[in-house]
């Protein structure tokens, strides 16, 4: 299920990068010939892209937003700089980086009228990175937002959101085994902080977020704060080459199923890193990547209750 949810999410961004964009008439901001020739080629390029491996493609991703951030600084008050700030967010949707991705969508949507279907599209690629950051509260207010204006866009995201994990909810349980065959009995942490890590070695933004991730199991090892990780690895020996390269201290489960594992599953996982916070009562505290976010969240609850944790 899961594969087939990205798999749609790109082509539905490939469909996306096709747009020329050529029917967008805001009514407001003024075109310009030049700046359309330009983004002309910025598209054609992007759409390319999508068939492309993520890490593959990541160079050229990046190559994409320079080209368009320098056409929105030379053509900004134009039809064509929203458009290229639209395709901004896109690809920043296409890199996973849901967070430049939600700015860019409200850039866009801030900037006067705009034609119903150029809206619905920005409304829709919104819906996605939040949901790829797993602000899911947020998400149902953007869909209901583009009900309002295509109700079969906004049905599409009926059963995703659904079924998914929110914040207050009670986190699934589950009990399994470590890559070390040590048990992890998720009811058993219960009176401590819990922090849940879904992540790759084949995924950069995780990679590029291990530093910090490191620096923050640190900060709270020893505090009732325990860490754990869900790889999503395709061979175990990947990980454990990590773990053992870079020290890794806290509990890695793996199952090489990627999505389809039981445990992504069972947390709907879409996109890595995607990391949990759940409470003493193991409810759902937070639901994200921001390492900051998380920090701040486990201080807070932390001094919440000064009951002495059941694992050090």
């Amino acid at each position: 299920m899961k594969k087939r949810i990205l798999l749609g999410f790109t082509v539905i961004t490939s469909v996306f990068f096709i747009w020329s964009g050529y029917a967008v008439h805001a009514g407001e901001l003024k075109h310009d010939a030049n700046a359309a020739k330009k983004l002309e080629i910025i598209r054609r390029n992007l759409s390319g892209l999508t068939e492309m491996k993520s890490a593959d493609a990541k160079k050229y991703y990046n190559e994409a937003l320079n080209d368009l951030n320098t056409l929105i600084g030379k053509y900004d008050g134009t039809e064509e700089a929203r458009e290229a700030k639209f395709f901004m967010g896109a690809a920043h949707n296409e890199m996973h980086n849901f967070e430049e991705a939600i700015k860019c969508f409200d850039t866009v949507l801030g900037q006067g009228n705009m034609e119903r279907n150029f809206k619905a599209r920005t409304l829709y690629f919104k819906t996605k990175a939040l949901i790829g950051k797993g602000d899911i509260a947020t998400a149902k207010e953007v869909v209901a937002e583009l009900r309002m204006i295509e109700p079969r866009a906004a049905e599409a995201f009926s059963n995703e959101l659904g079924g998914m994990l929110r914040i207050g909810m009670e986190a699934p349980t589950f009990n399994v085994a470590d890559v070390n065959g040590n048990p992890v009995d998720l009811s058993k942490y219960k009176g401590n902080i819990i922090i849940i890590d879904f992540w790759a070695t084949w995924s950069d933004p995780c990679l590029q977020e291990f530093p910090n991730v490191k620096k923050m199991y640190a900060k709270f090892k020893g505090k009732g704060v325990q860490f754990l990780g869900v790889s999503l690895d395709d061979d175990i020996e990947d990980l454990r080459g990590f773990v053992k390269q870079f020290d890794v201290e806290w509990p890695q489960i793996f199952d090489g199923k990627r999505w389809a594992g039981e445990i992504p599953s069972l947390f709907h996982i879409q996109a890595t890193p995607t990391m949990f916070v759940l409470d003493r009562e193991n409810k759902v505290r937070y639901i994200g990547s921001d390492t900051e976010s998380i920090t701040r969240i486990v201080t807070t609850l932390l001094s919440e209750s000064k009951d002495m944790p059941l694992f050090r």
